[in-house]
């Protein structure tokens, strides 16, 4: 049985592991080297050491999604108007958010703020006159 530690596929690099193979890039180490010294892949060694010469950190990189545009006060705020008025559409809602913050905000994003809610907007019907 091989004496390395066995890892789970979606194991995260500590932060002590991370300095740990900079260092040892630092030393002068090939990183085939490296990775079995840190009990890592060759492949993971260069990323972090390639990450720590263009970058300066050894950090993980933030959220693969974008950060929301409205804040939880907006959010509210849209909930109470479809509440207090049952016939507002998410459009309407947009519209007058745009008018009280300048801030524009879509109407898919308020149909998905208050269906968060266990909420919606009312659609308007499109309907062709019979005639």
């Amino acid at each position: 049985m091989s004496r390395r530690k066995q890892r789970s596929a979606f194991d995260q690099v500590s932060e002590f592991d991370r300095g740990r193979i900079v260092a040892y890039q630092d030393c002068g180490l090939p990183f085939r080297e490296i990775g079995s010294r840190a009990g890592r892949n060759q492949k993971t060694a260069m990323r972090i050491c390639d990450r720590w010469m263009q970058e300066g950190t050894m950090d993980q990189r933030g959220r693969s999604h974008p950060p929301l545009c409205t804040t939880s006060r907006e959010d509210r705020q849209f909930v109470r108007m479809a509440v207090t008025n049952r016939s507002v559409t998410s459009r309407t809602v947009a519209q007058h958010i745009e008018s009280v913050t300048h801030h524009s905000v879509s109407a898919r994003t308020i149909r998905r703020r208050l269906h968060q809610n266990d909420l919606s907007a009312r659609r308007p019907l499109l309907g062709l006159p019979l005639t």
